[in-house]
């Protein structure tokens, strides 16, 4: 057999038969033979057409060609949802009938290019004269949120023909082997190996479910500059992370293709107080509209921008600062500064002293039942000062998850136990305000919470004692080296 590789190539297993026929001499009668024998099949498979088909502005930067047994494309993919389909013609020209014996494709490259071939099976007849068509399809990635680096990708095909001699076959469809595993980054393998789907439909006034929603989803309403993010919601299992000695969840993708992610504990199946970092308050005092900062002003101010000026730092911002030094510091050129919100907004009332007031999340949250992830407010999204973005006002790039985040991921305030990834058994705190009243209600300031069962409250003063359980956002070209994202077998993040 000759196999040679280039763009793509027939390689064919040339089949010679020599009959030679000898008579021994019997007795004392010599006999003398002489013969010629001549092979009168020939053997010869070969392309002999090569087309295309364009979907959106895709174009040929180089016209297909081919020869004999080799042929060449060349694609030009200008946007996600471009793709090209070449429709390739071999022929059994010869008299010899064949066998497609084998069929190996390798490809390297860019990530978000993706090919599949259709029509063609190793273990497949090709008779004498007979032709086969198949598809090789190049197109750009329809779900990418980003150019990468590597913007080309080669595909080498090899299609091993043998003589068919009537043995028995067991077709199968040609395997690709992507050297480079087609998972180079972490939002590359998070949208390999989902499907994600448009929310549209789901009621954010009940739970996640199986008819309410449960996978990757996508949308760009109600998000920072109208841009597409992606998220997890329900009872989902190929969310986790093994990042910086730590099991994480992903919470979703961000507008700018950062991945954001809630600490799980030192174990992927961590529940209770194992998937935190410890107990304890938000902030020590409850009787001033200022305490439902992550940072806060002057308790007793006498505007809404010195009471929520993010002058002084909360109780648990410095549970979270001390806690980032110790364990993800040396680990800060993989973390993204995409910021935090904690929405102070007014929904009604002043936000001043000790008046009665509905924050943002609240009415979006308990009365409207339409989460947003974008931040109202530039001041409430807490960001660091290398950042382009935000209040600039964090030492470190970590923090909470917030209401609305935990509504997308299918938390509500109705239902009992409800069932969606972020329910561990154990409540913890978000960085989202609920509300506040005047202390002669006996109502203090209030803050979001996750409850035990899942279910979202906003009915947690800021001194009360609950549980922290980090997030952090890791940057975009974050690779990995191995996972799927399950339980047993979580994306890995690579440690350069």
């Amino acid at each position: 057999m000759y196999s040679n590789k280039k763009k793509i190539i027939i390689g064919v297993m040339m089949v010679a038969v020599l009959v030679m026929v000898v008579v021994y001499a019997a007795l004392m009668t010599r006999l003398t033979i002489n013969g010629t024998g001549n092979i009168t099949s020939t053997w010869n498979i070969e392309i002999t057409s090569i087309t295309s088909n364009i979907t959106g502005t895709a174009y040929n930067i180089e016209n297909p060609t081919y020869n004999g047994t080799n042929a060449t494309f060349n694609a030009g993919l200008r946007k996600p949802g471009d793709k090209i389909e070449y429709s390739i013609t071999i022929k059994n020209s010869g008299s010899v009938d064949a066998i497609i014996n084998e069929v190996n494709v390798q490809t390297t490259g860019s990530y978000v290019i993706i090919y599949t071939i259709e029509g063609i099976q190793n273990q497949e007849r090709l008779a004498s004269n007979a032709t086969k068509t198949f598809k090789i399809i190049v197109e750009f990635d329809i779900n990418a949120t980003s150019i990468p680096s590597d913007t080309t990708k080669e595909l080498i095909m090899n299609i091993e023909c043998i003589q068919d001699d009537g043995q028995s076959l067991t077709p199968s469809d040609p395997n690709i082997d992507n050297e480079d595993t087609g998972k180079p980054t972490l939002v590359n393998a998070i949208l390999s190996d989902n499907t994600p789907q448009s929310d549209d439909s789901i009621d954010f006034s009940q739970p996640s479910s199986a008819t309410n929603g449960q996978g990757l989803y996508y949308t760009s309403t109600n998000t920072e500059n109208n841009q597409r993010t992606y998220y997890f919601r329900g009872a989902v299992t190929n969310n986790y992370v093994s990042f910086a000695g730590y099991y994480w969840r992903i919470i979703r993708i961000n507008e700018d293709s950062s991945i954001r992610l809630i600490y799980q504990g030192e174990t992927p199946d961590a529940t209770r107080s194992a998937a935190t970092i410890g107990e304890g308050a938000f902030n020590e005092e409850w009787n001033d509209n200022a305490y439902v900062g992550y940072m806060y002003g002057t308790p007793g101010g006498t505007s809404y921008e010195e009471t929520h000026a993010n002058t002084h730092d909360s109780t648990i911002k410095t549970v979270l600062d001390t806690w980032y030094e110790e364990n993800l510091l040396s680990y800060a050129s993989y973390i993204a500064d995409s910021g935090f919100c904690g929405d102070r907004s007014l929904s009604s009332g002043t936000g001043i002293g000790t008046t009665a007031t509905h924050y943002g999340a609240y009415s979006r949250l308990e009365t409207n039942k339409a989460p947003q992830f974008s931040c109202p407010q530039s001041n409430d999204l807490y960001t660091t000062t290398s950042s382009n973005k935000g209040n600039k006002a964090l030492d470190y790039p970590i923090g909470l998850i917030t209401a609305d985040e935990a509504a997308y991921a299918g938390s509500c305030s109705s239902g009992t136990t409800l069932s969606h990834y972020l329910h561990i058994d154990y409540g913890y705190w978000m960085m989202s305000p609920g509300y506040s009243a005047s202390p002669v209600a006996n109502a203090p300031a209030t803050m979001f919470y996750m409850m035990e069962y899942g279910v979202l409250r906003t009915t947690a003063a800021p001194f009360s004692t609950v549980a922290v359980r980090p997030v952090i956002n890791l940057k975009s070209d974050i690779e990995i080296t191995q996972g799927d994202g399950t339980l047993n077998s979580p994306y890995v993040i690579k440690i350069n």
